[in-house]
């Protein structure tokens, strides 16, 4: 093994960088548009085997304002298989001078879980460090050891927007008889150099200045420079695995974490037969099994040791009556089964960013874990983890990217449902009585797609939580009385109907003789995208949705039409508007408004027809008639 060398050539450059910390030596260029400066951002990982590698790291970070301090990210994680070995912070002020040196014992040690989580042997020690004075420098040196390979960091030379970066450096030293995979982002646009041979690969940047976020950015990792790394032959918690493409990790997946987990007693496959005896439907048979999920578990999550990625096993959580994502979706599978139906096992990256596994790097990704149930006509979806929401819909947690379905054969990589913006469908019918001071609206909103994930909780909300949930809906409408509500959740054509009957007195403008009135007091777009002359990313518009509005305006009494809208229609790449209203008698109006919006990848210098496009709806949206006295 030729290890030495980057050994020493790390130490050396530690060395060299023990230098002047001082705000005054930062190139004045990285501090535009930042928080804070990287001075250093320095890491080499050291794989001597399949299940053992030593990750050392040094990161120099000048905090110029309370936003900084974000990108510290002083903090160290561990568990049975990883061994804190080094954990130090040192503080300089902004002439450089130390003032502070932290030590490992004055860390706050936690566990590294969230709320739900029953059990877990994650912990985290992090440094929780209140500055007197801006700006001010934190240097984190910090070692630890794992036999978890499975886990390879991914490298980020900017770790995110308003940081920029003095230098960045990260090294991977292997023996040659180490088998690895690599890939490389967005190197050559930020002038990030690499170097490589048998025993590793070498990376280096050094100047990058800051990013400033922009509307409707793509994920930062798609046009930030970084690296992703895994092992051919990797250690999770003690159990080995080989994987070089997405087939044989969903094998290992499969053989390794799930095969031997599915048995149930005969007692609850007695039951699950019983309870769908009769019926022949497998969409029927399918709400039946997953309804008995929902209706006798809960989700609670246990994360110890490599529970963390393996399911508890159906029996127990028959037993038991909870489990976490892998568990139910696990039980669920194995329910399935037992009525003569195969579902499988899902991994996905779930968040409401519509993250994707990566296509082409197969890795130990994903965070979560669903069923997929393929039918010869179409392909159900279960969420196992929430007791409401229906069979066979996706929210924004787990929509339209691509996940990896795990079975006896291996992985496959699909795609998980996608709504059309005509699917994700708001429908607004309304009856708007308007008097001389109040306004009395009935209102009529059902929700499909998308537009019902953001509705279907609100069966479950308080009186006093929904009242205050449609006063900010229609925030642009001064003094709203709540008088009746109800949610209709119909989950099994997927749809909510909302029914609410409001009033308001601080709606109307008076002008003398005249009423000024916007007939979009139900549903209007006010959002308009923040200028950008100099946009240098393409635009991502991640979900599309339609909205359809038809509201009958009943005039105040001894008034009529001075001045009407003029119709509007817009069509472009981006979506459709289109707004009309009509003199249905001397006292009714007729107001009807189209709404679709577009998902996709615009390119950059389309970002101002985007925004007057977003522009025009919200003008229009706001646009009055004027009644006058007869």
């Amino acid at each position: 093994m030729r290890l030495l060398p980057f050994l020493l050539l790390f130490t050396a450059t530690q060395a060299v960088f023990a230098q002047d910390y001082s705000f005054s030596k930062i190139n004045p260029i990285l501090l535009m548009n930042a928080d804070a400066v990287v001075r250093l951002d320095q890491m080499s990982i050291l794989v001597k085997s399949s299940d053992y590698m030593e990750i050392t790291s040094t990161r120099v970070v000048t905090v110029l304002n309370e936003s900084g301090s974000k990108h510290v990210n002083a903090m160290a994680f561990y568990d049975k298989e990883t061994s804190i070995k080094n954990l130090e912070a040192l503080i300089y002020n902004a002439n450089g001078e130390e003032i502070d040196k932290i030590k490992e014992k004055d860390f706050i040690d936690q566990t590294a879980t969230g709320e739900g989580t029953l059990y877990s042997d994650s912990r985290v020690k992090f440094l929780r460090y209140t500055p007197v004075n801006y700006p001010y420098t934190i240097v984190l040196n910090k070692k630890y050891t794992t036999s978890d390979t499975a886990f390879m960091p991914r490298w980020y030379f900017l770790d995110g927007y308003k940081i920029s970066v003095e230098k960045s450096e990260f090294n991977l030293n292997l023996p040659s008889s180490i088998k690895y995979r690599f890939k490389d982002n967005n190197l050559d646009t930020f002038e990030v150099l690499r170097t490589a041979n048998e025993n590793g690969l070498q990376y280096s940047a050094a100047n990058l200045k800051a990013i400033e976020s922009e509307d409707f950015d793509p994920e930062f990792g798609d046009f930030s420079p970084n690296v992703q790394l895994a092992l051919e032959d990797f250690n999770l918690k003690g159990v080995s695995g080989h994987a070089t493409n997405w087939k044989e990790f969903g094998s290992w997946v499969y053989n390794s974490l799930i095969e031997e987990r599915g048995e149930l007693n005969t007692s609850t496959i007695q039951k699950i037969q019983s309870l769908v005896k009769g019926i022949e439907d497998p969409k029927e048979k399918i709400k039946k099994v997953y309804q008995y999920v929902q209706d006798n578990t809960r989700y609670i999550s246990v994360q110890m040791g490599i529970g963390g990625w393996m399911p508890i096993s159906a029996k127990e959580v028959d037993r038991v009556k909870y489990g976490d994502c892998k568990g139910l979706t696990n039980y669920t599978m194995s329910l399935l089964k037992a009525v003569g139906i195969e579902s499988y096992y899902t991994i996905v990256s779930a968040d409401a960013q519509m993250k994707s596994l990566d296509f082409d790097f197969p890795s130990l990704q994903g965070n979560h874990a669903f069923l997929n149930v393929p039918l010869e006509d179409e392909e159900i979806w279960l969420e196992c983890t929430n007791q409401v929401v229906p069979a066979n819909f996706l929210g924004t947690f787990t929509d339209n990217r691509y996940v990896l379905k795990v079975g006896p054969n291996g992985g496959d990589l699909v795609k998980s449902r996608q709504y059309l913006p005509e699917q994700s469908k708001q429908r607004t019918i309304a009856e708007i009585n308007i008097g001389v001071d109040k306004i009395d609206a009935h209102i009529e909103i059902k929700s499909t797609g998308i537009q019902y994930n953001q509705k279907y909780g609100l069966a479950n909300d308080s009186k006093e939580d929904i009242e205050k949930y449609y006063k900010h809906y229609w925030d642009y409408v001064n003094d709203v009385h709540i008088l009746n509500h109800e949610l209709i959740n119909d989950k099994d054509n997927i749809v909510t109907t909302e029914k609410v009957d409001f009033n308001t007195s601080g709606y109307l403008s008076k002008a003398g003789e005249r009423i000024l009135f916007a007939p979009n007091m139900l549903n209007r777009n006010e959002y308009v995208p923040k200028r950008n002359k100099d946009r240098n990313r393409d635009i991502v518009i991640k979900r599309g949705y339609l909205d359809e509005d038809d509201f009958i305006i009943e005039l105040p009494k001894g008034y009529k039409v001075e001045a009407n809208l003029k119709p509007t229609k817009l069509n472009n790449e981006f979506g459709e508007f289109e707004v009309s209203v009509e003199q249905l008698s001397e006292s009714k109006l007729n107001y009807k408004r189209r709404l679709l919006i577009k998902p996709g990848n615009f390119p950059s210098n389309s970002y101002e027809n985007y925004r007057n496009f977003r522009k025009t709806i919200s003008r229009v949206d706001a646009s009055k008639i004027v009644f006058i006295k007869k």
